[in-house]
């Protein structure tokens, strides 16, 4: 017989499987009640890469903090994102969820599977030992079947104890990847206007310049800037100023559509990326957005008062082969410097028509 703590499967592939994503999570676990550590998404991604020795700067560096007896949540927090964070930490992050999740749905199935095989062999003994009793020579033979069916129901409640503890598990990992996802989420939003932040915008510059160096298709940017943003401030206040950012970045995501992204640049700019988009379209749908900017007319709360005419101006770059993202970022804010040179509110793209008020 096996041992109890052990589920009985057919395939020895499956009980692999079962063992070491199970062993990793406690182990994680472990780690995280031995050193006294908040049990943050952070923490467990970090320990659980550990104790799986999927990678080996991640085992060098938890070792040296092991090693000194105990560490801060930001020696964790900056080990994690030196090795599991940056521009391919979504990757893996994601995978690391994703292999504890797969891994327990398919013992899950797996034992599901046992479960209905033993109940099935259970109904087979069942009529086996009713026709066995009806003879008066087979006693031995019933007494046996007896200890099988005592045998095989002890494992059958196995097994269903099993699938709770299993599922259980499954439903904390599920719960623990909808937090790494969330952490994730937040890390690529700008807090004040939600929409995406600059390290957002970089990673999907790039993966969008490797698209369409790839497929040869076209790709846009634009950056925007608000004018005479600093007087707004000095004169209404920041709060005032926060609330006239929240306005453009919603005008903008108004506009925007599929594979467009808009990001907070920093301070008032603001960048478009705009994927498979021409140069002439590019340019036709930042003066959409220019001009209905241009014609809010904002006033403040309570008094009315107006604050004025709020405009923006706007550099377009088109993305040519051989460019990198900081090339195409520099012909864009060129674009920009321009039009604030030419004027203010304004788009500027290189083509011979330059849209203004």
């Amino acid at each position: 017989m096996s041992d109890s703590k052990t589920p009985v499967f057919q395939c020895p592939e499956h009980q692999q499987a079962f063992a070491k994503s199970y062993a990793h999570a406690n182990s994680a676990c472990e780690l995280i009640t031995e050193y006294g550590t908040p049990p943050l998404p952070n923490t467990f991604a970090l320990m659980y890469a550990y104790a799986a020795q999927s990678d080996e700067s991640v085992v060098i560096a938890v070792n040296e903090m092991l090693e000194r007896g105990s560490f801060s949540q930001y020696e964790i927090d900056q080990v994690y994102n030196m090795h599991l964070g940056g521009s391919d930490d979504a990757e893996k992050r994601e995978g690391i969820g994703r292999e504890v999740e797969q891994q327990l749905s398919s013992v899950l199935d797996l034992v599901g599977t046992g479960v209905e095989n033993s109940d099935q062999f259970e109904l087979a003994l069942k009529q086996i030992q009713q026709a066995v009793s009806n003879s008066d020579s087979t006693a031995p033979v019933s007494a046996a079947i007896t200890r099988l069916l005592s045998e095989n129901q002890r494992m059958s409640e196995q097994s269903h104890h099993l699938i709770e503890g299993l599922q259980e598990s499954k439903r904390q990992i599920e719960r623990l990847q909808k937090e790494l996802e969330t952490v994730r989420n937040e890390s690529l939003r700008d807090p004040l206007t939600k929409i995406y932040n600059r390290r957002a915008f970089d990673m999907r510059l790039s993966a969008e310049i490797d698209s369409a160096s790839k497929q040869q298709s076209e790709l846009c940017l634009a950056i925007a800037d608000l004018d005479h943003f600093k007087r707004v401030n000095d004169t209404f206040g920041h709060r005032v100023g926060d609330e006239i950012l929240k306005i453009f970045a919603s005008v903008i995501t108004s506009n925007i559509k599929g594979q467009d992204l808009v990001a907070r640049y920093g301070g008032e700019e603001f960048a478009i990326i705009l994927p498979a988009t021409n140069l002439t379209a590019a340019t036709q749908l930042i003066d959409r957005i220019r001009v209905q900017m241009s014609e809010r007319r904002l006033v403040l709360k309570g008094t009315k008062t107006p604050i004025g005419d709020i405009t923006a101006s706007f550099g377009l770059a088109r993305f040519s082969p051989g460019m990198s993202s900081a090339d195409l970022i520099e012909q864009a804010d060129k674009k920009l410097y321009l039009a604030k040179s030419n004027g203010r509110n304004r788009v500027e793209s290189g083509l011979l028509d330059s849209h203004a008020a």
